[in-house]
């Protein structure tokens, strides 16, 4: 059976187009990636990210059947837009569907910031100003200052996945100053992981992206080292010695791979 080490269970927007082809990209042997979409949410206004929550519940019976070892709400502002409650809100909901740990997006941003000690970070987005005003409110409420916030500006969701990876390397370079202690690229809809470990090694300081943390909580949450190399620093913790240990729930028991 394919995913014999673990299935993770992918809830995207309904136009998001990026994070599933990736997650696939790094998936590694014996992990698969099971997707459904969540309706709404390409204009990313107040009342359809609030309406992508209750929609949540209806892709998460659907990917429940699949079994998932772990389950991700894949929208960044549509886990951070109503604050940290409205975030764990997301994450019992879905859990007691699919009877698996859930990881959220915004959850993931706030988690890797704080395992990297960081309080101060400058922050890239494709958002409105809205929406970054929210985001900047939800770090906050982790002890996270937002140094400077650089944007794309663009309302339209769809069209997030259009920005090349060269103009999220200028805009995060750009956004960069001493004072930040790290650099985190916003939106699962974003082709950030082409660029993080050239923006790693050209600002000599941690660079991280949306769908970047989410994959490293929810491998973490599976307890499987995916020996991912080329997506950034991150990633590539979770192959050192005892990173596993007592990050996440056990995964649950899998046939084993037979020849």
């Amino acid at each position: 059976m394919y995913g014999w080490r673990g299935r993770i269970g992918l809830l995207v927007p309904s136009i998001n187009t990026t994070m599933e082809t990736e997650f696939w990209r790094i998936a590694p042997e014996g992990v698969s990636v099971h997707s459904a979409r969540i309706s709404g949410g390409r204009h990313g206004t107040p009342e359809e990210l609030r309406g992508m929550e209750a929609a949540s519940k209806d892709a998460a019976r659907d990917v429940a059947m699949v079994e998932p070892d772990v389950v991700v709400y894949g929208c960044t502002s549509g886990s951070f837009f109503e604050g940290p409650a409205w975030n764990e809100k997301i994450c019992g909901q879905l859990s007691e569907i699919t009877k698996a740990p859930t990881v959220t997006t915004a959850g993931a941003m706030a988690e890797c910031l704080r395992a990297g000690g960081h309080r101060k970070v400058a922050v890239v987005t494709p958002y409105v100003e809205l929406t970054n005003e929210r985001l900047k409110e939800f770090l906050r409420a982790f002890g996270v200052g937002v140094t400077h916030l650089g944007t794309f500006d663009m309302l339209d969701m769809f069209d997030h996945a259009k920005i090349l990876p060269e103009e999220i390397y200028r805009k995060v370079k750009a956004s960069n100053s001493d004072e930040a202690e790290a650099l985190f690229v916003a939106c699962t809809q974003l082709r950030a992981l082409e660029v993080l470990d050239l923006l790693e090694r050209d600002l000599g300081k941690p660079v991280y992206s949306a769908i970047q943390a989410t994959a490293w909580q929810a491998y973490a949450a599976m307890g499987v080292d995916p020996r991912i190399s080329d997506c950034g620093s991150l990633l590539r913790k979770l192959s050192e010695p005892g990173a596993l240990q007592g990050m996440g729930a056990a995964p649950r028991k899998r046939a084993q791979k037979t020849a």
